[in-house]
């Protein structure tokens, strides 16, 4: 990827985000980041916000690390991206968002802690963190990151990182 040139629509991005609450899921997930997004067309994105889903543009994170060098044939690249944007655009243009409960859930999961709360918490598809909806939006299209048996959205962004 040239210098200046966006990632491939369909790429996932991961970044460090500032202030307390990036720092504090980065120190709980023993990862260097702690948030994750789809690229789409000229650099949009779309990203999972505790409010919903939104649109934004990957000039937000410069620092982001992408998994662009992964070979998906580009209709399926679109397929990711459409898929996103619908997260993005459900409830009425409020976007598909989450919650602390789903924080917490997922927080939960990692130490090892097993409920059928936290599992069911976890799985649902109507409430989406960011690596959720990375996670999901490639499922969706064929691509599973993850074979290692986990239950399905048992994510966080330093789990996609580890994939590239």
């Amino acid at each position: 990827m040239a210098k200046g040139t966006p990632p491939p629509i369909g790429t996932i991005g991961v970044t460090a985000t500032g202030g307390i609450l990036g720092w504090g899921i980065r120190l709980l997930t023993f990862s260097r980041y702690n948030h994750a997004f789809i690229v789409g067309p000229a650099g949009l994105l779309v990203e999972a916000q505790p409010g919903g889903a939104r649109l934004g543009h990957i000039s937000m994170y410069p620092n982001a690390k992408y998994n662009s060098d992964v070979v998906i044939p580009d209709e399926t690249r679109l397929a990711i991206w459409e898929t996103a944007l619908g997260f993005a655009q459900a409830n009425n243009g409020k976007g598909i968002g989450y919650n602390w409960l789903d924080d917490i859930a997922l927080g939960l999961r990692f130490f090892g802690f097993w409920s059928d709360w936290v599992a069911e918490r976890i799985s649902r598809t109507d409430r989406l963190q960011c690596a959720q909806l990375c996670d999901l939006a490639y499922s969706r299209n064929g691509i599973h990151l993850f074979e290692d048996g986990r239950l399905p959205l048992a994510v966080d962004p330093g789990d996609i990182a580890e994939t590239f």
